[in-house]
């Protein structure tokens, strides 16, 4: 039988060496001292290993301290693959590694990140960075007692998951089975309720595929889906703020989900000053609602009364229950 796939981590030994009791550090607790600290990092847990983000770039996935993961993508300095020198990404790929491995893990970051951002700008060009570098900066302006505090970035359902995509939703298929992803998790602290924002930044970011109406439907067909996973999805995000709250020290011990309301889902909308087709804020509204008015392929209209939080550009902070 598989395994169901449930955020958390499970292993008792990868658990222990996150923390530091009773004079006793774990093997990884300098890492966790290093995101605590860091104005640019965030760690996000997973399926019994966890991630960590720097500017909305993937730094490490860590299962312990002898694996660690990253994008060899990061070391290139090509458009072009076949221009590339594959020998110096294996080596300086192994040099991440060996730094990590040793627990250099300051060491290993600056290297890292280092060659992330060359990849970024030279190499993509900016191409998909913007909305990631949006989202990571929403999740280090909303921690601890703000009105909205950031639990999880990226969470994609797994098909191996309670709530796995509806095989009756209007986008599955025989053969297929989509596994859809939400931008943001978050705790709306006024009323304690967890929250499923979607993040979008400028009107061309609206249509679908992947839409306002598409990711409102994924909610629908997943997490939305009736009683039992919307339960489990807050049970399985209220175990993930237990362990980054009580285990590691990521949140403020304030920080609660009140588990017997029904997650929300709700949007998040940047204004964008460098579209010229719609210059003002109020005009980039109006497209969002167009878009929200809209039907779906199957006459419904998911994105219907979902509330919406409008963010200024360079406003990354969370504020309200968000229009309707």
């Amino acid at each position: 039988m598989e395994k169901l796939y449930k955020r958390g981590i499970h292993d008792e030994n990868l658990l222990n060496s996150l923390k530091n009791e009773e004079d006793k550090e774990g093997v990884l607790y300098p890492l966790i001292e290093l995101v605590r600290k860091s104005k640019d990092l965030v760690l996000q847990i997973r399926d019994n290993y966890f991630n960590i983000y720097y500017r909305g770039g993937n730094v490490a996935e860590v299962e312990s301290l002898n694996r660690v993961k990253f994008d060899k993508n990061y070391f290139r300095k090509c458009e072009n693959k076949t221009d590339e020198d594959w020998n110096a990404i294996k080596s300086n790929s192994d040099t991440a590694k060996e730094l990590f491995k040793a627990g250099k893990f300051a060491e290993y970051v600056d290297f890292v990140t280092e060659n992330m951002e060359f990849y970024w700008d030279n190499v993509l060009k900016g191409r998909g960075v913007e909305e990631k570098k949006t989202q990571h900066a929403i999740c280090l302006s909303n921690t601890d007692k703000d009105e909205y505090t950031i639990l999880d970035l990226e969470y994609q359902v797994s098909t191996r998951s309670k709530f796995h995509y509806n095989e009756n939703g209007i986008r599955s298929k025989d053969d297929f089975t989509p596994t859809p992803r939400f931008d943001i998790i978050a705790i709306r602290n006024c009323d304690h309720k967890l929250c499923v924002i979607e993040l979008k930044k400028g009107v061309k970011a609206l249509s679908d595929p992947s839409g306002v109406q598409e990711h409102a439907e994924s909610f629908a067909n997943t997490i939305g889906y009736n009683k039992e996973t919307k339960q489990t999805f807050v049970d399985e995000m209220n175990n993930v703020l237990k362990q980054k709250r009580d285990d590691l020290y990521l949140l403020d011990k304030r920080i609660t989900i009140d588990t017997s309301l029904e997650p929300e889902f709700m949007y998040a909308y940047q204004f964008d000053s460098t579209d010229k087709s719609h210059p003002t804020f109020e005009s980039q509204k109006k497209v969002f609602k167009h878009y929200q008015d809209k039907k779906y392929i199957d006459g419904v209209n998911y994105a219907y009364n979902k509330r919406i939080l409008w963010l200024n550009e360079g406003d990354y902070t969370l504020k309200g229950k968000g229009e309707l």
